[in-house]
């Protein structure tokens, strides 16, 4: 039930808020697997490309005016126009091969590394040992050359890929050298698989809400959306609550795989939909 304040909310703050509490979330998980800035690049993309396919649905047949984009994104029309020129637009990112070698700085700085003539060796082909400090071709000069952001130090990138086991490095006499030219976001090939499979539900979720926000208005039926949560939950009950959780929703989720196998085509088609339930447990530690 919404509080009493939230009611008097005028509808901008209420999906201000709403919106807010998602990205928060969102992007606390992301600290450390991609810069802000390369997730400015992808929102800027992905807003313009969906603003402008929205637009097209609305006007079948019609090309959609950089004016009317324009006021709809809050974009100038130059800034579209930049936009739309990159080679990402339309294209998906994770298929972006430059989008991802620069996903985050220590990915930038093992990509030039690893790429540059500077910074490799001439007869192997393999990144170059490179002296901590000094002249370029050094550790140093590598990260001034793979990040335009100031105020970041040798020792910061030392750090982050060290603990990564991108890098070892020779303390005695100075020297870094590159052992995987990967930087990963995750520890481990489970928590890839857990990112990959949540990220999936979020998506599927979001469906849903958008769906149900325009169902009243096409005269179309909403799609169920229910959720049970309480905040008063004391810590010492955490654990027995989920396992009581964990075992409610296993039975639940073979009685869904149950209902949707018999609606499961047998081939794969091009008109086929997309349909299912997710189901999930959680919990939010009070920052307060």
């Amino acid at each position: 039930m919404a509080l009493a304040h939230e009611q008097s909310l005028p509808d901008v703050a209420i999906l201000t808020r709403a919106v807010e509490n998602v990205f928060r979330k969102l992007i606390r998980m992301l600290i450390g697997k991609i810069s802000l800035k390369k997730l400015q690049e992808m929102i800027q993309v992905i807003f313009v490309e969906e603003t402008e396919a929205k637009l097209k649905l609305e006007a079948p047949g019609k090309n959609v005016p950089l004016s009317t984009l324009a006021v709809v994104t809050g974009f100038d029309t130059r800034t579209l126009t930049k936009i739309k020129g990159k080679d990402s637009y339309l294209r998906p990112f994770h298929q972006e091969k430059r989008f991802l070698s620069q996903i985050t700085p220590e990915c930038s700085v093992l990509d030039v590394w690893e790429s540059s003539k500077k910074y490799r060796d001439e007869e192997s082909g393999k990144p170059l040992v490179l002296p901590l400090r000094g002249p370029s071709p050094s550790f140093e000069s590598l990260i001034g050359d793979s990040n335009s952001t100031r105020g970041v130090t040798v020792g910061s990138f030392l750090n982050r890929l060290e603990a990564s086991q991108s890098i070892v490095v020779d303390n005695a006499n100075k020297l870094v050298s590159m052992i995987d030219k990967r930087y990963t976001p995750f520890e481990s090939e489970y928590q890839t698989e857990n990112a990959k499979i949540g990220m999936a539900a979020v998506g599927n979720l979001v469906d849903t809400i958008a769906h149900n926000l325009s169902a009243p208005s096409q005269a179309k039926e909403s799609f169920y959306q229910q959720g049970c949560w309480t905040n008063r939950l004391d810590e010492k009950d955490v654990e027995k609550l989920r396992k009581i959780v964990k075992n409610f929703l296993l039975k639940t989720d073979e009685k869904a795989r149950k209902i949707l196998k018999p609606f499961e085509q047998e081939a794969v088609a091009s008109d086929q939909v997309t349909a299912g339930i997710s189901m999930f447990y959680f919990e939010e530690q009070s920052r307060g």
